[in-house]
């Protein structure tokens, strides 16, 4: 696989994550908000306007890397998104909250094992570093 394929793969693998976690938070924002508040990061006023427009900023960044539309302001706004979601759960993690993450399903009830969590994220923020770093070097170019 030469680096332009690898960069392409990347860039749509990360498009189906954010495909993959957006629709169950789009069609439950309640269940998201609760979810959102159970990491005990954001103020209240914060949570519910979280809840509303996450899911909906991750299909939007999944749709431009798809369409390769805007495609270097995309992988930024995917990998401040990762890196943000890795930093929330480390720190539940930390603090001993032990939560279902939100991450692919709205229901708050669930509680996963942390470490994979943190695992998964770390994995998703190398693939999104790999792609802006592939993109920047001109192997996916617009």
């Amino acid at each position: 696989m030469n680096a332009a394929s690898l960069s392409r793969s990347l860039r749509l693998a990360l498009a189906l994550i954010f495909v993959a976690a957006a629709p169950q938070k789009i069609l439950a924002p309640d269940d998201f908000a609760v979810s959102v508040a159970s990491y005990l990061i954001l103020p209240d006023v914060l949570v519910n306007f979280t809840a509303l427009t996450l899911p909906w900023l991750e299909m939007i960044v999944a749709i431009l890397l798809v369409c390769r539309a805007w495609t270097g302001p995309a992988l930024l706004l995917a990998n401040a998104m990762l890196l943000a979601f890795l930093a929330a759960v480390t720190s539940a993690y930390v603090r001993g909250i032990d939560l279902n993450c939100g991450c692919f399903s709205s229901a708050p009830t669930a509680s996963e094992d942390m470490v994979f969590y943190i695992v998964r994220d770390v994995v998703f923020v190398a693939l999104g570093l790999t792609a802006a770093w592939l993109h920047s070097r001109g192997y996916d170019t617009d």
